[in-house]
């Protein structure tokens, strides 16, 4: 893929969290790319490192996280080394992102219109907009997202609203800033079924009619699969697989995906999932070489030593996997 056809690229990505006691190694040299109008898949067990890939990416980690090495490249824009101003202007005009938790995204004491209003002062900063232009903004964005009544859900506190009404704001204001790239993370979280539906095929709609890429993580395999054209699987704070989304559910190959996918809830199933064994990496400690090699059935000896590249196994496939590299690459290695 040429430079000039890839709108993200994060690449060799590295965060850290500290503690008082504790370093936390929580990504381990991500890369990842997003084309213009892309629609891309992101997956994998709870604690994998996808909220803290999509947070380094607008650079809001909390104040604990630090990116340790890597690059993030927005277009031609390296948003490690960019000036404050010009991440700030993307943050405002080219990317916006749905939070997993609207409670936490939505300040209690203030009215949905208070909150709304205020966002969009600061994305039109500079422009002539009067409260009353930005407050028919902010009404027209709660229309594009299919609240009943807006009117009155714009005057509500959060508290008031239901939490598929909560979560339809949130989308509204992450849709508010982008023009180019929305970051959905895991946006159906502590919602019924039948909500999370309605929301993720909201959220389609949307980025189709506005033309915008978009990075979705959610735990709805089904939807993920439907929603996107590519998926990244990410795994211990590495990504392990890379494929089309309908390759990757026909024929996942590496062993962590073959796993996630056949442990997901189906609608018809014989027997229930019983989960994958074992537990994810300890991150003040991680297991040396592949980090899966505890829980992997496949498990060899290098995969205990060295860590596997990201390779490709033909066109458009790539797995980070031992068992897919060459043998007299892995007899290389072992010597």
């Amino acid at each position: 893929m040429s430079e000039a056809s890839t709108l993200l690229k994060v690449e060799d990505l590295y965060v850290k969290y500290r503690s008082y006691w504790y370093t936390y190694h929580v990504l381990d040299g991500v890369s990842i790319r997003i084309k213009p109008g892309e629609k891309v898949g992101l997956i994998g067990e709870s604690g994998a490192g996808k909220t803290t890939l999509l947070k380094s990416i607008l650079r809001i980690l909390p104040p604990q996280g630090r990116i340790t090495k890597g690059k993030i490249l927005y277009k031609d824009i390296n948003l490690l080394r960019c000036s404050k101003g010009t991440l700030l202007e993307i943050r405002r005009k080219k990317v916006g992102m749905i939070f997993q938790d609207p409670l936490a995204a939505l300040n209690p004491v203030f009215t949905i219109k208070e909150q709304m209003v205020d966002i969009l002062k600061y994305i039109y900063k500079g422009s002539n907009y009067k409260k009353s232009d930005l407050e028919n903004i902010a009404l027209e964005l709660l229309r594009e997202v299919m609240l009943p009544d807006p009117e009155r859900v714009l005057n509500s506190y959060p508290f008031q609203l239901s939490g598929g009404m909560r979560q339809r704001v949130v989308i509204a204001m992450a849709l508010a800033s982008a023009q180019e790239l929305l970051l959905a993370d895991e946006p159906t979280t502590n919602l019924d079924v039948t909500i999370q539906a309605q929301i993720l095929k909201l959220i389609s709609n949307l980025v189709e009619k506005r033309r915008l890429s978009m990075v979705l993580v959610s735990h709805a395999l089904g939807m993920v699969r439907s929603m996107t054209k590519r998926i990244y699987v990410m795994y211990g704070g590495n990504i392990v697989e890379e494929a089309p989304s309908s390759k990757l559910f026909n024929e996942p190959l590496h062993p962590y995906t073959q796993l996630l996918i056949e442990n997901a809830p189906k609608i018809i199933a014989t027997k229930l999932g019983e989960g994958i064994k074992g537990n994810p990496p300890d991150y003040r400690y991680p297991p040396p070489g592949c980090r899966f090699h505890p829980r992997c059935p496949y498990a060899m000896d290098i995969c205990k030593k060295v860590k596997p590249l990201l390779i490709k196994v033909n066109n458009d496939r790539y797995v980070a996997c031992h068992l897919y590299a060459e043998k007299d690459m892995i007899k290389k290695l072992e010597v």
